[in-house]
């Protein structure tokens, strides 16, 4: 019984570990190292009566606070009705991202829509979008 309790607990000490190595925080001496364009898929979760996703890029275009960014989504046609864009090619300026207590970069924009980035696991980045009514997910990687 003691060696399954023992066992247990090495096994929980290790995913924690694993699990907190996968979420560093982003401080402003990671700034320069994230500057640059990152690729990915943007998750719009289900739409509709289809999982909806699409290929996304996220220019990250200075190295200090406020972090300026572009990002370029593809926007299909069966979800642009949805989230009231055009469909094909949409780009979003990001001018003002601020680093937050929880170590991601989060930018709001003029019509009070949300992106957020965290650092995910060597060379990702994990992203969390409120956009309009719509909230969704991207994991993007360095180009």
């Amino acid at each position: 019984m003691k060696k399954i309790i023992c066992l247990t607990a090495v096994v929980l000490m290790v995913v924690s570990v694993a699990f907190a190595a996968g979420k560093m925080k982003i401080a402003a001496k990671d700034l320069p190292g994230l500057k640059g364009t990152w690729v990915g898929m943007l998750d719009f979760g289900t739409v509709g009566d289809k999982i909806a996703s699409t290929s996304c890029t996220l220019e990250i275009l200075n190295d200090k606070v406020p972090v300026q960014a572009k990002l370029t989504v593809n926007v299909p046609d069966y979800i642009a009705p949805h989230l009231g864009q055009s469909p094909g090619k949409n780009e979003f300026n990001l001018d003002d991202g601020q680093l937050t207590s929880q170590g991601t970069i989060f930018w709001i924009d003029s019509e009070r829509n949300i992106f957020e980035v965290s650092m995910g696991r060597e060379k990702y980045l994990d992203a969390t979008y409120w956009f309009r009514t719509i909230r969704g997910t991207a994991v993007l990687k360095k180009k």
